[in-house]
């Protein structure tokens, strides 16, 4: 196994002009999430770190990529910084104010958006994701539930998931099947009639990758200060490992200022900067 410097890319600074790495460990996952939009998706999203990947994106290397919001809220002008789905702020010159027929029968189910977004509180061996109900002592507890999020995994191209890496969060086996990951393996989406999907998961410890022909996920690039024994000790299954290893790019300067300065300016989606002295006023 062999670990090396990842290639610069949109948001990462390089050579003499590179800064010392000052980004936070959930900004870093914010700077990775945007690396996966091209210039021209159709990315779906909600608020949070999504959001914030999704807008670094538009205003760094892919000005034409157009967010779609859960909620029905077709390619706004998003004005910073929405704190739900229906925040005001997020709703700013859209192209249509619409519903969910819009975001998921519109857009979704007719295979028209190229990559989502998704969270969860399991996310198994084959990117799996459950946010449905997990199971604790004698009883379950129950979890927000799908929303849209099994269609987004039904019929999106991509999915990309922005995690906190926990070995509570990553079983051999989710509790529960909310959205459909590889299911039980390769070629299993194909017998359950569903598109093969390409699956990113970021984590605040490597970044995870998978498709159809493997059907689990595999540790493909490893956080700054981050090892190989760090993902295996916090991970619930044991993962395959890429025989080359990258190390994430951090961001430059004026893309972590971005961030900072313009998209969440008071620090709403990261109290953290506060106690690390990181906020501006």
């Amino acid at each position: 196994m062999t670990v090396t410097e990842s290639t610069a890319d949109a948001g990462a600074g390089t050579g003499a002009d590179a800064p010392p790495l000052s980004a936070l460990p959930r900004e870093l996952l914010v700077f990775e999430g945007a690396r996966q939009i091209a210039d021209g998706d159709c990315v779906i999203a909600g608020t949070g770190l999504p959001l914030l990947a999704g807008l670094v994106a538009q205003r760094t290397h892919a000005p034409s990529a157009r967010l779609l919001i859960e909620s029905g809220v077709v390619f706004p002008k998003v004005v910073p910084t929405p704190l739900s789905v229906v925040d005001p702020r997020i709703m700013h010159a859209p192209s249509k104010l619409g519903s969910l027929i819009e975001s998921l029968g519109g857009f979704v189910q007719r295979g028209l958006v190229s990559t989502g977004f998704l969270g969860g509180a399991q996310i198994d061996a084959r990117a799996n994701i459950n946010s449905t109900w997990i199971e604790r002592g004698s009883g379950r507890v129950r979890l927000p539930g799908s929303g849209g999020a099994n269609d987004i995994a039904s019929h999106c191209a991509t999915i990309v998931v922005l995690t906190s890496h926990e070995k509570r969060r990553f079983p051999e086996r989710c509790d529960y099947v909310t959205s459909p990951g590889f299911l039980d393996g390769p070629g299993a989406r194909r017998r359950a009639g569903l598109n093969p999907v390409r699956v990113k998961v970021v984590t605040d410890l490597c970044v995870l990758e998978g498709d159809d022909a493997v059907g689990e996920l595999t540790v493909t690039a490893l956080m700054p200060g981050a090892t190989v024994e760090d993902v295996l000790a916090n991970t619930g299954f044991t993962p395959r490992v890429a025989d080359r290893l990258a190390v994430v790019a951090a961001p430059s300067a004026e893309h972590l200022a971005l961030l900072r300065d313009v998209l969440d300016p008071e620090s709403r989606y990261f109290p953290e900067r506060l106690k690390n002295g990181n906020a501006h006023d």
